[in-house]
């Protein structure tokens, strides 16, 4: 598939952004960077784009839809908590409170989107049940068996520090508490060495996923009970095609500013390389679903200063 296949499709109408409300200033009214784009950075023109593409407050493929019926499974209510673990601007962990009234702290690494997922928690009165940090995953530190369902999207596989992650898991989830992973799996690499050269190369913050048999394994080492671990590739590739698709139709030749049109061909460049590499079987989107089987945390003893959130 070819950077015009991804941009073409049926027209669809571009998302309608909501009515603004009375809010503290965006963190992305600063001046335009004069080198143009820089991969990694979030301008808000790569913010407008990313929600013309996924839907508002989306900056990955998954309507709210989607996301909220992913946790049905973990019998979220107003006496839970939750953490989100990759929110970016918070859109579905704004639509997971609304629905199940959890309590939710999500975490990101980048500050810009922190700051503009508080903001618009304000916006919306979520400012108390919905809020974010930034974190570096690669050093986690979760609050002893503070949460009753993790969910962590698109965020593991740009880690190196996997076992650290998982470590966390155990450590901030509650005995019986329910784990939801959706990410990016290693494939079949044999035969498939250039494209997955090209997708490392678009890559900014690095993608470096797991096979999802190491996955399964690393979290029945520590006393998971998996239930569900499934490739949902074919139920996600529809979605890709079309966000793109109707991304395409969205625009109006001539009229695009230069650094805009720098983050459009920089992030349909990377969309076409996951989808030439999904396509191909190099690299799949697998979905697990766990719950925490440890009765009793083992290892180091926590104290308030281990943890962060």
């Amino acid at each position: 598939m070819g950077l015009k296949d991804l941009l073409s499709g049926a027209r669809a109408k571009p998302v309608s952004p909501s009515a603004p409300r009375t809010a503290p200033p965006s963190p992305y009214a600063r001046p335009v960077q004069p080198e143009g784009f820089v991969p990694g950075t979030w301008p808000v023109e790569r913010l407008d784009v990313l929600e013309e593409v996924w839907g508002k407050g989306c900056l990955q493929p998954g309507a709210h839809e989607d996301i909220t019926g992913l946790m049905n499974v973990c019998a979220l209510s107003s006496a839970k908590t939750m953490l989100d673990i990759g929110a970016g601007i918070g859109g579905a962990s704004r639509a997971m409170v609304n629905k199940f009234g959890v309590w939710l702290v999500g975490l990101d690494r980048d500050e810009t989107l922190v700051a503009e997922a508080n903001r618009r928690s304000l916006i919306e009165d979520l400012d108390k049940k919905a809020v974010f940090y930034a974190s570096d995953f690669e050093t986690l530190a979760l609050k002893p068996s503070g949460y009753d369902a993790i969910l962590c999207r698109y965020a593991l596989s740009s880690v190196a520090n996997k076992e650290g992650v998982y470590d966390q898991f155990v450590e901030g989830l509650k005995p019986s508490a329910h784990l939801v992973i959706v990410d990016f799996v290693v494939g079949e690499a044999q035969g498939n060495e250039a494209l997955l050269k090209r997708l490392w190369e678009c890559e900014v913050p690095k993608l470096q996923p797991a096979r999802a048999g190491a996955i399964a394994a690393a979290l029945k080492k520590r006393n998971f009970l998996i239930h569900v671990a499934k490739d949902i590739t074919d139920e996600v590739m529809p979605r890709i095609v079309a966000g793109w698709a109707r991304f395409g139709q969205s625009l109006k030749p001539g009229v695009t500013p230069r650094l805009t049109a720098e983050i459009i061909l920089h992030e349909a460049a990377k969309w076409e390389a996951r989808v030439a590499a999904l396509q191909s079987g190099a690299i799949r989107v697998y979905r697990f679903h766990a719950t925490n089987s440890a009765e009793q945390k083992k290892g180091r003893v926590s104290t308030l200063s281990d943890w962060k959130y």
